[in-house]
């Protein structure tokens, strides 16, 4: 059996896939959080095999909990199932250590054997996911792309607060999430345009005109 927690702050969800998982016969659903926080204190109480969670939660956010899981418990893999399907949540989703990622209307089936490939430790991938991955791969390494075309309109948005001076917390609040979604997208956008500090951030920022 492959002990599974899931994380996800609606409790209707939950209750309807530990029916569902239950049901393939290969799954324990050995706990349920309603929140990012809740999921670290279950996955340090159970270390279950596989962790299931949502993106959009109070406290800690699904991008923010993939992170911390990967360094406390490396040993725990994650699936990532929710409802937004865009290109910004699943590049980093995957890059900050998640093993699959599926919208929540997929098919049991196919999250069954999800679950089942990554609790294995071996990566899952839909079609679409394959070909937004593949798109991104061919931006980043594509010769004559501009550095501009390596950020996601999200990270652009915040590079250009932090640009006009804003600080983590008040992007935060005008962006409407969290602080450590902001500090998270920060450090992406300095890993792709490969500084290391605020000031070289903002440097490079105004004189390749990014924002």
């Amino acid at each position: 059996m492959i002990s599974v927690v899931l994380a996800d702050d609606h409790s209707v969800v939950r209750k309807g896939l530990k029916l569902l998982l239950e049901e393939s016969g290969s799954i324990d659903v050995v706990g349920e959080a309603n929140s990012g926080d809740q999921a670290l204190e279950l996955i340090n109480e159970l270390r279950p095999q596989v962790l299931v969670t949502d993106i959009t939660m109070p406290g800690l956010t699904g991008l923010e909990l993939i992170p911390l899981v990967k360094k406390k418990f490396p040993d725990t893999n994650i699936l990532v199932l929710s409802t937004h399907n865009d290109e910004e949540y699943i590049l980093v989703s995957f890059e900050e250590g998640a093993l699959g990622y599926l919208p929540k209307n997929t098919k049991a089936e196919q999250l069954v054997a999800a679950i089942e490939k990554i609790s294995r430790g071996e990566l899952f991938y839909t079609p679409e996911v394959v070909d937004i991955l593949g798109a991104s791969l061919i931006k980043k390494r594509s010769p004559g792309k501009s550095l501009k075309s390596w950020l996601t309109k999200r990270e652009k948005e915040i590079l250009k607060e932090l640009v006009e001076g804003a600080t983590n917390k008040e992007i935060a609040e005008k962006l409407f999430l969290s602080i450590r979604t902001i500090d998270s997208h920060r450090r992406n956008i300095m890993k792709k345009l490969n500084v290391t500090n605020s000031a070289q951030l903002v440097k490079m920022a105004i004189e390749k005109n990014l924002v």
